[in-house]
């Protein structure tokens, strides 16, 4: 039988503070490093599923059970369902979202059940240590600030990039494209968390770039980012350097050859 069980948290759009208190109750129960980082992230993109495709209601109940942390996100609309599960990574053209394989791929077990109460979701991660470090909690959650540069604008990227907030950092990056600034160097180093809502971004934001005939380049990528990237196979589209020096130079010679 479960132990530990905090009760039930209502689903509602402040996925920061959802994904604070599943990293909160997983830390506390003993999970750490990347398996940490993998479940926020799942159960992150179970409740953005929630949100999106089943008109947000729904609940989330987490809990510690023979060597396991499991998570349960309950939809009420229902629309979820085992065939949704494909084991085939989604192509990289943006007709499809990530974030169900994604989540198949880094939980140690995914099920998914529907019935006359809606669709259920559940997560379970063996408890177990690995090298990327928790969340330090609650923090800001995203911050974008974008300094000139000879080689073109270097935006540097803070907090969470997120469902909530990565259309911001969207905006930002259009705002300069169509400004005529094609050459961009993002900085992604204090970035401590980034879902398939936040890679869709940076994805689109490098296409576009480069079919105005520019570059985008992300620096500063940290390792639960650089994972993210190769589970999903997004190198192939992603310039990433080590740090914005890097990435500035890259433009610069870019510049040159163009």
């Amino acid at each position: 039988m479960p132990v530990n069980l905090p009760g039930a948290w209502p689903i509602t759009d402040d996925v920061g503070s959802m994904r604070d208190r599943i990293d909160a109750f997983a830390s506390g129960a003993g999970l750490t490093g990347a398996r940490l980082h993998d479940l926020v992230f799942a159960v992150n993109e179970a409740v953005v599923n929630v949100l999106e495709h089943g008109d947000g209601l729904g609940t989330v109940r987490i809990w510690l059970e023979d060597g396991q942390i499991v998570v349960e996100v309950t939809d009420l609309a229902g629309r979820l369902t085992p065939a949704h599960l494909n084991p085939a990574r989604p192509s990289l053209d943006g007709r499809r979202g990530f974030g169900l394989w994604l989540m198949s791929e880094v939980c140690d077990q995914l099920t998914i059940e529907q019935g006359d109460g809606g669709s259920r979701v559940e997560m379970r991660m063996n408890v177990d240590d690995d090298s990327i470090k928790p969340r330090d909690g609650a923090r800001q959650r995203l911050g974008v600030a974008v300094t000139r540069q000879a080689a073109g604008p270097l935006v540097t990227v803070s907090g969470d990039l997120d469902v909530t907030t990565s259309p911001q950092l969207h905006a930002v990056v259009n705002d300069l494209l169509t400004s005529g600034n094609t050459h961009i160097a993002a900085d992604l180093s204090e970035v401590s968390f980034c879902d398939s809502s936040g890679l869709r971004v940076l994805l689109v934001s490098t296409v576009a770039a480069r079919e105005l005939g520019g570059l985008m380049v992300l620096a500063g990528v940290t390792e639960p980012l650089d994972r993210l990237f190769r589970l999903t196979g997004s190198l192939t589209v992603l310039a990433v350097r080590d740090n914005a020096e890097e990435a500035l130079n890259l433009l610069s010679e870019h510049r040159a050859g163009s």
